[in-house]
Formats: structure tokens, sequence, C-alpha cells
């Protein structure tokens, strides 16, 4: 796998003891968002090879979602990323080739290290938000890579229906919903070489605006025979 296309996949990639939080989650009668979230993305690697700073609208509607990415310089980048809840597959679309590229969203070699929520104090777009860390592990021959996920998102925000993410298993992000029951407001996540300490990419949305509306099924029309 090419190297930028390895970074752009570790970051596009998510209980455990917390009964009070679940018992808080699973009480919400929020309606389910549908709508357009827009992000300040920002990736980093540590050669500097793929360096990108990127406005990044989502439109979600019942579990099924596209990204479309706004950076238009000729460097290699993802242009279109789509998932949809019926199989744990993402397909990416990139600025040099009219493919649908898959990314799998299962993997027997990644572990869950750690796993937590915490209370903060911060608020994003005026709403009180919570905090999800957790630890992931994957095994490459003789080695292992390490990634440090933060998620923060605001209960009965941006409510997603649990079950359409339970096949979302890379970065045990299936986990974080389940948990949160949320689309996120803020993400990171840092990717570590064997030893935990020195960084190889890290990769940040900060939400930007969010616009709750109905989204014209369209959105998520793809050709299929564009996929491979």
């Amino acid at each position: 796998m090419p190297k930028a296309l390895k970074i752009i996949s570790f970051g596009l990639a998510i209980s455990i003891g917390f009964a009070e939080c679940k018992n808080k989650a699973s009480k919400s009668n929020a309606k389910e968002f549908e709508g357009i979230i827009t992000y300040h993305e920002v990736i980093k690697d540590r050669d500097s090879l793929f360096n990108l700073e990127d406005t990044v609208q989502l439109f979600y509607s019942h579990g099924n979602y596209v990204s479309l990415h706004s950076y238009r310089l000729p460097s290699f980048h993802l242009v279109k990323d789509y998932y949809f809840k019926d199989g744990p597959l993402r397909l990416l679309l990139f600025n040099n080739s009219d493919t649908l590229r898959k990314l799998q969203l299962n993997n027997p070699k990644e572990r869950l290290e750690k796993f937590s929520v915490n209370k903060i104090n911060d608020k994003i777009l005026s709403q009180p938000c919570e905090e999800i860390n957790l630890t992931t592990s994957f095994a490459e021959k003789d080695s292992k890579t390490y990634t440090d996920f933060t998620f923060v998102f605001s209960r009965d925000y941006l409510s997603v229906n649990k079950e359409d993410f339970k096949n979302w298993r890379l970065g045990f992000f299936n986990k974080v919903v389940t948990e949160s029951g949320e689309f996120y407001l803020k993400l990171k996540a840092v990717h570590y070489d064997s030893s935990h300490k020195n960084i190889l990419s890290s990769k940040t949305y900060d939400v930007i605006s969010v616009k709750k509306q109905a989204i014209d099924p369209k959105m998520f029309e793809i050709d299929e025979d564009k996929i491979k």
C-alpha cells in the first residue's frame, strides 16, 4: 500500500466499565441527526511528504454518509469518502483516478489497548461535551504500531442509530458509537511507531458548522462498476 494511502487509511480510521454513561445514553430520546457537518481537517506525517489542510463537508442520513473534500492541488489526496451502513467497508475516491477503492473496516490484527470516557469542561458550538480516549495497536510483521484516538462529542446533538455502525470495527469506531450514540464534533488520531513515543503521522478534524436538514438520497448514489 502506498505510504500516502496508508496514512489516510489509518486516520480514517474506532463498553468497558462505564455503566452510568451507558444508562444515560440508553434513555435518550434524541432525534437521529440528518444533515451536513463541516470540518477543518489537518493531516501531517513525520517526513512532511504528505501534509494537508482541508475543509470537509460530511453529508449524513440514516447511517450513510459521503464526505466531500475541497483540497484541489495536484498532489495525491482524497476527494470523496463513502460509508454505507450495510457493509464493513468504506469507498474512497482519490484525485488521480475515477476508481472507488475499498477500505475494509475490520482487521483481526488490530487490538484495543485502552478505552475511557471522560467529562470535560469544553463546549463546542455551545454544546456541553464529553471525550472518549482509546489506544489501538496493529501488528505488522515483527513489530507493532500504535494509534491514540480522541473523540469529542455532545450527547443528543448529533445522535445516530448505533446499529448503523456495528460493522465499523476499524479503530474500534463501533465501540465509540456504542458508548456515545453520537457523531463526533472533534477527532484527533496520532499514529506512533513500536515505541509508542515517536509520531509517524497525525490527523485532526475540528467541526466548523452543523446544518440539520434533509439530504437528497442521490448524494449517496455510486457507479458500482467503479469499485475495486
